[in-house]
């Protein structure tokens, strides 16, 4: 059973890549949960400069749900159910090596 809330940091590795929200939360800990009723992602507060971009799987610099500098938070809820796939959350960033701060309440 995953930790509830789940709060870990992932690093995306590379630049101008879409990642997956769910499989960079799995490549740290395979008991990611897969859904949740709360979501906050930060961009690392070491991350001066940098551009993290959240949206779906076609998500860019140009096409995105939210646009987050160094230290800045993008929070999702969903009352009291599961109901956000965290599968059909993407990641996009300008700088290489970028630590990102993911919080996942299950309920």
């Amino acid at each position: 059973m995953p930790s509830n809330p789940w709060c870990k940091s992932v690093t995306i590795t590379s630049a101008s890549k879409a990642y997956s929200l769910l499989s960079l939360m799995q490549a740290v800990d395979k008991a990611a949960p897969p859904r949740c009723c709360k979501l906050n992602i930060q961009l690392d507060t070491g991350a001066a400069g940098a551009n993290l971009y959240v949206g779906n799987e076609d998500v860019s610099a140009t096409n995105f749900g939210a646009h987050l500098n160094a230290g800045q938070v993008f929070v999702i809820e969903n009352g009291e159910t599961d109901r956000i796939v965290l599968s059909q959350l993407y990641l996009f960033a300008d700088t290489e090596s970028l630590q990102v701060n993911v919080a996942a309440l299950v309920y």
